[in-house]
């Protein structure tokens, strides 16, 4: 079940520059009670990467523009955007779900302060056609989604468009939905890959003019050449561990959630396309 373009545009960030105020805390936000001490969740261990290699990527796409490993202390705010909207009703967002901990970015999802919310950063590079890499995994649980996808620098201008490349909507992260959105009806392709998303792996898209490959561990899983592909938009990376009660109560936390559920994220690389 994909996110309607129309309700994404109420939840996604916006990447243009009059965003960067409200998501540093200014602006229509600035009442919201910040979460009480004690109400973040305390990081927990992250289990080590698998013991395999990293898939290479294709040597046509070179250098990555922008990588990050998240081995700082926090998140790196010349490269992101961290998401502050906790009134909204389509996936509410706190700054204080984003951390960066043990070379790793975590998205979590749970109770903070009373209201159920979720994180989410977007990458203040946008590119027409690129390539997207990240290494993600996710852990069990109701109510939250664990996303990977491209928004536009300008929802709808010059053309609505959305790319979801993981979109972990099931609970127990045995699956994953991958999506492309366009058109002001908000026409879909979708596809469905099956895993065991708890653990590592390696997600990556190439967009190119008339085509979308989307990759899993190095494996091209889906090659979609169709007239949803858009061609003049500028798009970010964006990460999200949505919380989509939203979508109506059978998508919301229930008894068995964890407190806790988080997406984790070990790295991302960006290439700009070839020539």
């Amino acid at each position: 079940m994909g996110i309607s373009v129309t309700a994404r545009a109420g939840a996604a960030v916006l990447l243009v520059a009059g965003l960067t105020a409200a998501c540093s805390g200014s602006g229509s936000n600035d009442h919201v009670r910040p979460p009480t001490a004690g109400s973040a969740p305390v990081p927990s261990p992250v289990p080590s990467p698998a013991p395999t290699t990293d898939p290479p990527t294709p040597s046509m796409w070179g250098k990555p523009v922008v990588q990050d490993g998240f081995d700082g202390g926090s998140v790196d705010t010349s490269k992101w955007i961290v998401y502050n909207s906790p009134n909204d009703r389509v996936n509410p967002r706190t700054p204080a779900a984003t951390k960066v901990d043990a070379g790793t970015l975590r998205l979590t999802g749970g109770i903070y302060d009373g209201r159920d919310l979720s994180g989410g950063i977007a990458s203040r590079l946008t590119l027409t056609h690129g390539r997207w890499e990240v290494r993600m995994r996710a852990e069990k649980g109701a109510g939250y989604s664990a996303v990977a996808l491209l928004w536009p620098k300008v929802f709808g201008v010059p053309e609505k468009a959305e790319i979801d490349f993981a979109e972990m909507i099931d609970p127990t992260k045995q699956s994953t939905d991958q999506y492309v959105h366009y058109g002001p009806n908000d026409t879909q392709k979708h596809h469905v890959l099956r895993a065991d998303f708890t653990q590592w792996h390696v997600f990556a898209l190439d967009w190119l003019p008339h085509r979308l490959t989307f990759w899993l561990d190095g494996r091209k899983v889906w090659d979609y050449q169709g007239d949803l592909t858009p061609e003049r938009s500028q798009m970010g990376l964006a990460l999200q561990n949505d919380q989509v009660c939203d979508r109506g109560p059978a998508f919301c936390r229930n008894a068995s959630t964890p407190k806790w559920v988080t997406m984790y994220v070990d790295w991302i690389k960006i290439f700009r396309a070839p020539g």
